[in-house]
């Protein structure tokens, strides 16, 4: 008998910038632009882009020394440029087609600390058009709040959320998600571990098989 991970039908949670998008070069670019304009000096090495992301974000920019004031205003300065970057922003190659071909099987919601907007036309432009839907944190800030959005709305699926980061890992972990490190992504796999994910998957291919294995298992249950 199939145990009760694989006799529920998963509702599919993704993170949009180093789960589906190869966005992580073009935004430490624009990251450091920003932090030296503001004579944020210290903030010039990967190593401390990526710690931000160890846990949820906003807490992580307080830690380092940043002030909400300041926050705000690197928001604001930071978001034309990277409206402008997203141009320069592809998927990895095959996230569009293994997208395509869960989304016909599971519901599939994309939760993004990105723009709405930007995913969106991501699907738009992609033909991803059973993407249930995208939430940014333009809707609401706290990914957490976020997950238990899409919770709701498929109460009976089990929901997986992937992420790349950390701080994806414990947040889907405190929304009630089982947590699923994306190896390709921003942090590597021993980043993912300490972040206690349930599953780490190495490659874009091997998630889809790794879900590919769900539909084998609630067939034979």
């Amino acid at each position: 008998m199939a145990d009760s991970l694989h006799t529920e039908i998963p509702l599919l949670l993704f993170d949009y910038d180093g789960v589906i998008a190869d966005s992580f070069q073009v935004y430490f670019e624009e990251f450091l632009k920003a932090c030296a304009q503001m004579g944020y000096g210290q903030f010039n090495s990967r190593e401390s882009f990526l710690k931000l992301f160890d846990r949820n974000l906003l807490v992580q920019a307080l830690r380092a020394g940043f002030s909400l004031t300041q926050l705000k205003k690197l928001a604001v300065d930071f978001m034309p440029q990277m409206e402008k970057a997203n141009a320069r922003i592809s998927p990895f190659p095959e996230m569009p087609a293994i997208l395509a071909t869960l989304s016909a099987r599971f519901p599939t919601i994309i939760i993004t600390s990105n723009a709405t907007a930007v995913v969106q036309k991501f699907v738009a432009d992609h033909g991803l058009a059973l993407i249930y839907d995208a939430i940014g944190s333009d809707i609401e800030p706290s990914k957490v709040k976020r997950i238990r959005r899409a919770r709701r709305l498929f109460p009976a699926h089990k929901p997986y959320y992937i992420g790349d980061t950390r701080g994806d890992m414990l947040e889907a972990r405190r929304a009630g998600a089982v947590a699923v490190g994306a190896g390709w992504g921003w942090h590597d796999t021993a980043r993912l571990r300490s972040g206690k994910a349930a599953h780490i998957v190495d490659t874009p291919a091997g998630l889809l098989e790794f879900f590919q294995r769900q539909i084998h298992y609630r067939g034979s249950s």
